[in-house]
């Protein structure tokens, strides 16, 4: 195979040649000549062909600095291209090299960091044990001495249990003893219970002929009733006439005190104002006498006095009697009135007297009717009063046939009694020895739960101290020194760090020189002025600058890894001063597991001009160029004239919201409406009180977020395995109307 080596520094210089060539060329052409007639001779023809001559000759020149202009063109865009191109390899290599330095470093700093830590740790354990083992000591002494205690109060149960199986043993013989006498008491009791049998055989004898004369009494009952029933009926007719004509009598009765009623109030108020008039006149009456006796008393009434008085005396009589002729004897006429109309009333009660009579002279006949049937009835009751007597008879019968069985029966009961005595005393004795045994038991029970109770703190102490101790212990394993330094221990542990390895220095930069070559790597740093990473510690910003040392080119890539996995977005300034961007999309939406595709674009990422593909197991595969495919048939057709654009969730790296809908940096909820089956709007509120509505519609899998003025400013789509991902953005837009690029809220989810 022949291997083809491009020199682009020698391409470089020979455009700059070719052009310096080109310059002083143009200079030399740029002469401005005429051959005038007078000048030349009085032959026209010849000023005619030197001024030919020199226009073809300064043509010749001018098609002389194109062609030099263009080869000095191709050189330098051919040589600034296999330039890039090796730059853009030494740049993946001096970035490998940087990597591999930085973890080295790292790494070296790392493990030194877990040695450093692990002897801090060894140390702060030794401490924490020696104070464990004080502490342990202390507790120690209280365990062995509730130990000592718990070991007798063990020993005093054992002892009672001792008593408990002698008790045991003695009962079991008391128990021998008695089997033989509960044996024959037993027997006694089968006897009395067969004894009890031939009683109740007797007594069921004897009830089956006392019931038949019970039931012959019944229907001598019954037949009587039968005879006596027309009679309740009527009696019971005479009760309900009776209540009426008390009924009757009892309105009659009010109608009259009513009317009665309100006359005699209509009078007593009268006599009341009478009455009244009546004391007042007393009043006065009495004042004249008290005036009388004032007079007479004091021994200096003259007879006009006396007269005087007595006048007074007469007009009063005058006006009592006066009021009585007025007043009083009229009223006293009406009082009198009312009370001969109350026993004129009495008058209106005749016909009901009369009804009074009637009843009782029926009640009187048919008592006369019902004395045969009574006579009948005391003659039932004395032949119950001696069924009665023959029951009492026949039960005493009854007793006598047993009593003898019976008797005998007590006797051997009795005679088993006085055997059993003996051993009954002896099985008090033994029931009071197993009580007093109890209780015991009992205090050492009762004793044993108070030491478990003195226990429980001890127990719980020595819990807390390994509770405390494992604590420590998890706390000195999870310690981190970096947030906790604790210069204090360091200090401390002189001596014992002598041997660690030297921290390693991690490069904020590196630089790679040759004799052609300066590489430079450099990466984004935060506020502290170290690189600045992401959550999984990798720089969030790498720069590598490839300058030639000879001809001054440089070329330039910045790689910024995306939020997905394998995502990655790398802008490339290149030698001619062009500046384009790749982004990496390491799992395609839509695209078969295992694809990936590279899409190349201009510097703002709104100009795509090649899609690379990459299937599984295969190599990079240029799918389109913009350039071919606007030229293809295909290409004068597409309305939009471009080629796809990378997907927003590439270009977009700070989305309005995050996967879950929610708006970046807030926690505040937001107010959820279902606006209709399958979708529903939250409304979020920013601290700055800016408004971010999200539409969801679970139904189509696709998610709405729009500004206050329900301008739509982002899609989402929901992926095959649920998870959300950015479809398009507002600032993948330019806005070329009125109408927003990405469309508005519809009125029904607003």
């Amino acid at each position: 195979m022949v291997r083809v080596s491009y020199d682009y520094d020698l391409m470089t210089v020979l455009a700059r040649h070719l052009w310096h060539l080109r310059d002083e060329l143009d200079v030399t052409s740029q002469s401005d000549k005429t051959f005038a007639s007078g000048d030349i001779g009085p032959r026209r023809e010849t000023a005619e062909a030197l001024e030919d001559f020199y226009g073809a000759w300064q043509k010749s020149f001018k098609e002389g600095w194109q062609v030099m202009t263009d080869l000095g063109n191709l050189l330098d865009r051919a040589g600034k291209a296999f330039y890039d191109q090796d730059a853009s390899h030494a740049a993946g290599a001096a970035q490998q090299v940087t990597s591999q330095v930085r973890d080295e470093a790292t790494r070296h700093n790392e493990i030194r960091k877990q040695t450093l830590d692990g002897k801090r740790r060894q140390a702060m354990a030794r401490n924490l044990e020696a104070r464990y083992k004080t502490q342990q000591a202390r507790l120690k002494k209280e365990q062995d001495a509730l130990v000592e205690k718990r070991k007798k109060l063990d020993e005093q149960a054992a002892a009672q249990q001792k008593r408990q199986e002698e008790l045991n043993k003695e009962q079991e013989e008391l128990a021998r003893k008695r089997e033989p006498l509960l044996k024959q008491q037993d027997e006694l009791q089968a006897r009395q219970q067969q004894l009890w049998q031939e009683e109740k055989k007797l007594l069921a004898q004897r009830e089956e002929q006392l019931q038949a004369k019970r039931d012959e009494l019944a229907k001598e009952y019954e037949a009587l009733r039968e005879k006596q029933e027309p009679l309740i009926k009527r009696q019971e007719e005479l009760q309900r006439e009776q209540e009426r004509l008390w009924e009757d009598e009892k309105a009659l009765r009010a109608e009259q005190d009513a009317a009665i009623e309100k006359k005699a109030t209509a009078l007593e108020q009268e006599q009341k104002a009478y009455d009244a008039r009546q004391d007042a006149l007393q009043e006065r009456q009495e004042a004249l006498w008290r005036e009388r006796e004032t007079l007479l008393s004091s021994g200096k009434a003259t007879q006009a006095d006396l007269d005087a008085w007595q006048r007074r005396q007469d007009a009063l009589d005058k006006e009592r009697d006066a009021l009585w002729e007025n007043e009083g004897r009229g009223l006293s006429e009406r009082w009198d009135a009312l009370e001969q109309e109350q026993r004129d009333g009495e008058a209106a009660f005749a016909p009901l007297n009369q009804r009074q009579k009637d009843i009782d002279d029926a009640r009187e006949q048919l008592s006369r009717e019902q004395e045969p049937l009574s006579e009948r009835q005391d003659e039932l009751q004395r032949k119950q009063r001696d069924l009665w007597a023959l029951e009492k008879s026949t039960q005493d019968d009854v007793e006598n046939a047993v009593k003898e069985k019976q008797d005998g029966l007590d006797a051997e009961r009795t005679e088993l009694q006085t055997k059993l005595d003996p051993l009954d005393k002896e099985s008090q004795d033994l029931q009071d020895r197993q009580k007093e045994l109890w209780d015991d038991q009992s205090k050492t029970e009762d004793a044993q739960a108070e030491l478990t109770e003195e226990e429980k703190p001890v127990q719980q102490r020595q819990q807390d101290l390994q509770d405390a101790f494992a604590e420590e212990q998890d706390k000195i394993r999870d310690r981190d020194f970096d947030k906790d330094p604790d210069p204090g221990q360091l200090r401390g542990m002189r001596g014992q760090l002598d041997d660690l390895p030297a921290e390693a220095f991690v490069p904020k930069g590196y630089t790679m020189e040759d004799e052609n070559s300066t590489t430079t790597v450099s990466f984004q740093l935060d506020e502290n002025g170290e690189i600045k990473v992401d959550k999984n510690g990798d720089p969030v910003e790498t720069t590598t600058t490839v300058t030639n040392r000879n001809t001054g080119l440089s070329y330039s890539e910045t790689y910024h890894p995306l939020s997905r996995e394998g995502d990655s977005v790398t802008t490339i300034r290149g030698s001619d001063g062009s500046v384009t961007k790749v982004y990496m999309d390491s799992d395609p939406e839509g695209s078969p597991d295992g694809w990936m595709k590279r899409y190349i674009t201009d510097e703002t990422g709104r100009d795509t001009l090649q899609i690379w593909t990459k299937r599984p197991d295969g190599d990079w595969e240029l799918t389109l160029d913009k350039e071919e495919y606007l030229n293809s048939e295909a290409g004068k057709e597409d309305p939009q004239q471009r080629l796809d654009r990378p997907p927003a969730y590439l270009t977009v790296e700070n989305p309005r919201v995050d996967a879950d809908g929610r708006p970046a940096g807030t926690t505040a909820p937001g107010q959820t409406t279902t606006v209709q089956e399958g979708v529903t709007r939250t409304d979020y509120t920013g601290s700055d009180g800016s408004v971010t509505k999200v539409v969801t519609n679970e139904n189509t899998g696709t998610r709405f977020v729009a500004d206050a003025s329900n301008e739509i400013q982002e899609i989402w789509q929901r992926a095959e395995d649920g998870s959300w991902y950015l479809r398009e953005s507002i600032t993948q837009h330019e806005r070329s109307s009125a109408e927003p690029p990405l469309g508005s809220l519809g009125e029904n989810w607003r």
